[in-house]
């Protein structure tokens, strides 16, 4: 915890924060679905024995806490005790809403399968404002965070397993004392994927202004002041596999005589992450859509961000300093959209036919044609993805572009030309 942090407005955060997570795991247990995997264990040991949910919550909280101690020991900072004082108000509004929504009876599957969606977007909003305080985390979390530091595996897979845990000893449990199933149910997966996804959408689509500081986006503000002619000319050029556009763009650098940048950004990358430079090339525009979503969904209860965050974020950085540093032109990393507001940027969209594109792959990599197109089809699906988790929207859209430019039309040479007039125009344009 910083001691800036320690605001009221971002205490207030954390207590609504806790009160609607534990209004969120109340609504589930009525919805009779079962709960969420991390309380689904709290809530079963409640059935059994004559402690409340809240009580049981309260003490695996503590438990996690030692968990901590133990694996910290030393570096154990004695900040990290504040953690109790946010297990006791959770175990606290657990009970509390517990007895709120104790009225509320929901009868038949739709209504009920109704209202446990419901519980999770609530839960969702309720650990949206607990990691957006950043005051205090959750023991869980906390003790989460030092396995991951502690075994060298990240945030994400830890977590997952903490869950399959929770879920394995609630079912056991279950099927010893009540031979049957409860507290685990299909409710229990819809949580396990619904409030992280509905925690990351709260966090694209809400802003809290009271908690808003000077960052990066008020340092990219004041880096956009002066005249557009007094940056150096960046060329970034987005392009579909095989199109040319790595061709294009390192002749377009040698005629301007500027630096070129595409598979050296991965170095740069890996100097700015710590990271070997194979994990960041494995990392780069390497998402599948549904199956990373599932996975990523995870760190929406901390803020640490997972390796491919991080690693985006680092070539944020390092793009940057490079287009700063002077003319350029950048291939790929998204470079047109980390570029979007910057002056003197002229951005290009490189597309070529399938067949085209295909074509020139088997020659280079001597594939036969069927690899060729699965290789075409396989990357360009893997970059789509990967605009889409970063920047919200389709991969290739013409608005985000000067040119746009179709290399089976004109071939390799023709489009250079065609760039170099259309780059002509544009730096008339802002020199003038």
């Amino acid at each position: 915890m910083k001691r800036e942090n320690l605001t009221l407005p971002r205490v207030l955060t954390l207590v609504a924060g806790l009160f609607l997570l534990a209004l969120g795991v109340a609504l589930s247990t009525k919805s009779g679905l079962g709960v969420s995997p991390s309380s689904s264990l709290a809530y079963l040991l409640s059935e059994i024995f004559p402690l409340s949910m809240g009580s049981f919550t309260t003490l695996m909280n503590v438990c996690y806490l030692l968990i901590q101690l133990v694996l910290l020991r030393r570096s154990f900072h004695p900040a990290r005790l504040l953690q109790l004082v946010v297990v006791f108000l959770f175990g606290y509004f657990t009970d509390f809403t517990l007895r709120l929504v104790a009225p509320l009876q929901v009868e038949g599957y739709p209504l009920r399968l109704v209202l446990c969606v419901v519980s999770c977007a609530v839960m969702g909003l309720g650990v949206f404002l607990e990691v957006r305080a950043n005051v205090i985390v959750m023991a869980s979390e906390g003790a989460l965070g030092v396995i991951a530091e502690k075994t060298h595996r990240e945030f994400g897979q830890i977590k997952i397993m903490n869950d399959c845990i929770c879920v394995l000893a609630s079912l056991v449990i279950s099927l010893l004392v009540f031979r049957q199933i409860k507290a685990v149910r299909e409710g229990t997966v819809i949580a396990a994927v619904l409030v992280g996804l509905c925690t990351q959408f709260y966090g694209r689509h809400i802003r809290l202004p009271w908690l808003q500081t000077r960052e990066t986006g008020a340092a990219e503000e004041n880096d956009r002041t002066g005249l557009a002619k007094d940056y150096p000319l960046v060329v970034t050029i987005e392009r579909e596999f095989g199109s040319g556009g790595h061709e294009i763009g390192k002749a377009l650098a040698g005629k301007l005589g500027i630096a070129f940048y595409d598979y050296e950004l991965i170095q740069k990358t890996a100097e700015e992450t710590g990271l070997p430079s194979e994990q960041v090339e494995k990392g780069e525009e390497r998402i599948n859509s549904l199956a990373y979503a599932l996975y990523n969904q995870t760190y929406a209860y901390t803020n640490e961000m997972s390796a491919q965050d991080a690693i985006f974020e680092a070539q944020k950085k390092v793009i940057r300093a490079l287009a700063k540093q002077g003319s350029c032109v950048i291939v790929g990393r998204l470079g047109s959209y980390i570029l979007k507001d910057r002056p003197n940027s002229m951005h290009i969209f490189i597309s070529a036919k399938e067949e085209f594109r295909a074509g020139r792959i088997a020659e280079e990599y001597r594939f036969t044609r069927e690899q060729a197109l699965d290789a075409v089809r396989k990357v360009d699906a893997l970059r789509h993805n990967y605009c889409r988790h970063f920047t919200g929207e389709p991969w290739g859209l013409a608005r985000h572009y000067r040119l746009c430019i179709d290399t089976s039309a004109y071939g390799i040479q023709e489009s250079l030309r065609i760039v170099l007039e259309s780059l002509k125009d544009f730096r008339a344009m802002y020199l003038s």
